[in-house]
């Protein structure tokens, strides 16, 4: 059942990212896409199992894709001040995760952030990034310990 899941999820977005990228779809093209996308899900999988990746740790992640538009945007104003001017808040931060989320998905969203560069994770509760801004963003704030000052 979950591998049955996971393979429709990866041909939905790979049947996605397919039909966005064609100006004008015809039936011969969204079918050769089709074949594309269940052929790219199945590897897909297979690659992800011999890799011995799954997924942990989701907590604050719905809130945290969701709160990413907005972080895009604030951080493309910030680079393009930072363009403009020399920044003055820029600063590396170490930021420790809410218990139960993990380092690897927080961090692939905190660096979709213009603004923001995840320079390493060193555990699996904490991410070291380079932010042009001194404030937390709002992605940072959904995968974040309040209680920790970073």
């Amino acid at each position: 059942m979950r591998a049955g899941v996971e393979i429709v999820l990866w041909c939905a977005v790979l049947l996605g990212l397919t039909v966005v990228s064609i100006s004008s779809v015809s039936p011969a093209e969204l079918a050769v896409a089709g074949v594309a996308a269940v052929g790219g899900a199945f590897a897909a999988r297979r690659t992800r199992l011999a890799a011995g990746a799954s997924v942990k740790g989701t907590r604050g992640a719905a809130r945290a894709v969701l709160s990413l538009p907005r972080a895009i945007l604030r951080g493309m104003a910030a680079l393009v001040a930072a363009m403009a001017r020399r920044p003055t808040g820029a600063m590396v931060r170490r930021i420790r995760l809410k218990p139960g989320a993990d380092a690897h998905w927080a961090g692939a969203l905190l660096a979709a952030s213009p603004d923001t560069c995840v320079i390493d994770v060193p555990h699996d509760d904490e991410v070291l990034v380079h932010a042009l801004r001194p404030g937390a963003g709002p992605v940072e704030e959904a995968v974040a310990r309040p209680d920790v000052a970073q």
